[in-house]
């Protein structure tokens, strides 16, 4: 088995390293290596022509306008809506339960990989922390592997053990790492959980995204008993829901007694509650999005978000405004996987309108046709205002009730053109 080379952050020079063409793939949100990217966006314009490939970026460290650097992603979410402020012709659409089988295929193919570990443990072994994505597949296709050791990182169980044998080079260096903090949780995201949580029953398991509303959701499930997690991000609100009892993961059909997510995105509380800590496994896509994983689950409750709707119950979680500021993620594998549960629910939750209340997210018609979930998979709709249950209904009676839940001052205009549509 081959040894990693050790490097110092100052000697690792990206020009003399990088390939004309080559693919510089990073790990996803809050497991980015933020030093190597740095280091990369530093030295980019003395490297000769490449592209990058993330799924999701938190980071705003890397400019979007180095001439010699092109940017491919899984879409426009969080920092990366920066690099495509132009045009989308660079954003691969995907389920994040295909993303691991497109790379290993190598669409896109990635040359060169970045990431951070933690360890060594006492047989050598390194840990991903924070998250593994689909990691595993870019170090098997890549020519080159270079990780960061950050004894910052958290050692977490499941799918995050990585051999040295993988690893081309080593540049040991600590490095905070990347929080994302909640923000204060107003009356529109309390009243929106409230109606949330009322949809989601004892011994559930559930699927729970990241951000504010979700958030939201974790404080207002305190009244729970027997729930379990399996997801794709969690945050905070999870760890405290775990020290609370109110998650148990004891009544899951499998992985009993753990919570399993692809990718922790809180604070620095919730990576100190998942450093070696058995209840918490973090797992590749393949287990996480997985159909035939999620179909063991009888009580499985997914909750998600949105852009904008329409009366029909056609969800655009990816774009606004023309510009594409979301993606499509796990959204669809875990709608499906909740549909399809004998006593499942999807939830779509968003507040009713823009932030600055000028315009309705509940819509006549998708603005820029953008549909990430389609209509025959609409379950429960869920705003500030009440919920919608779509699932079984007819255009005419979804519209009805979709309208029921939109901001008053827009139900007047959405009214006279559902009579339109209709």
């Amino acid at each position: 088995m081959k040894s990693p080379i050790t490097i110092a952050p100052e000697d690792l020079d990206f020009a003399r390293l990088l390939r004309v063409g080559d693919t510089v793939g990073w790990a996803e949100a809050t497991a980015e290596p933020v030093l190597l990217t740095r280091l990369l966006d530093s030295q980019a314009e003395r490297c000769p022509p490449f592209r990058l490939f993330f799924a999701l970026t938190f980071a705003a460290d890397f400019a979007p306008d180095h001439p010699n650097v092109t940017v491919t992603a899984l879409g426009g979410a969080s920092a990366g809506r920066q690099f495509f402020a132009q045009g989308a012709a660079n954003v691969i659409p995907a389920n994040i339960s295909n993303l691991c089988d497109l790379i290993a295929s190598g669409r896109p193919r990635v040359d060169v990989v970045l990431l951070q570990v933690t360890g060594p443990d006492p047989a050598g072994n390194y840990n991903a922390g924070v998250g593994i994505e689909c990691l595993r597949e870019m170090m098997q296709g890549a020519r080159l592997v270079i990780a960061q050791i950050n004894p910052l990182l958290p050692w977490t169980e499941g799918d995050t053990l990585i051999e040295p044998g993988t690893i081309d080079m080593l540049v040991p260096a600590s490095h905070p790492v990347l929080e994302v903090p909640a923000r204060t949780i107003g009356p529109i995201e309390q009243a929106i959980a409230g109606h949330v949580a009322r949809l989601v029953p004892d011994r559930a398991t559930v699927e729970l995204g990241i951000g504010l509303i979700p958030e939201a959701v974790a404080r207002a499930l305190g009244g729970k008993h027997g729930l379990g997690i399996h997801s794709g991000a969690i945050g905070d609100g999870v760890a405290g829901l775990i020290e609370a009892g109110i998650v148990d993961n004891r009544h899951k059909e499998i992985d009993a007694g753990i919570t399993v997510a692809t990718v922790l995105m809180g604070t620095r509380r919730l990576y100190d509650f998942a450093d070696h800590n058995p209840r918490i496994h973090i797992r590749s896509p393949r287990y996480t999005h997985d159909a035939l994983v999620l179909g063991h689950f009888r009580r499985f409750v997914a909750i998600n978000g949105a852009l904008e709707i329409d009366l029909t119950g056609q969800v655009n979680a990816e774009t606004s405004a023309g510009r594409h500021v979301g993606i499509v993620g796990g959204q669809m594998d875990f709608v499906r996987a909740a549909n399809r549960a004998p006593e499942g629910r999807s939830i779509i939750a968003f507040p009713s309108t823009s932030r600055e209340r000028k315009q309705s997210r509940i819509v006549a018609r998708l603005k820029d046709g953008v549909v990430t979930t389609p209509r025959a998979e609409a379950d429960c709709i869920v705003t500030e205002h009440g919920i919608a249950e779509l699932k079984g209904r007819t255009l005419a009676e979804r519209a009805r009730a979709l309208i029921a839940i939109a901001d008053p001052a827009f139900r007047p205009e959405l009214e006279r053109a559902s009579d339109r549509l209709l």
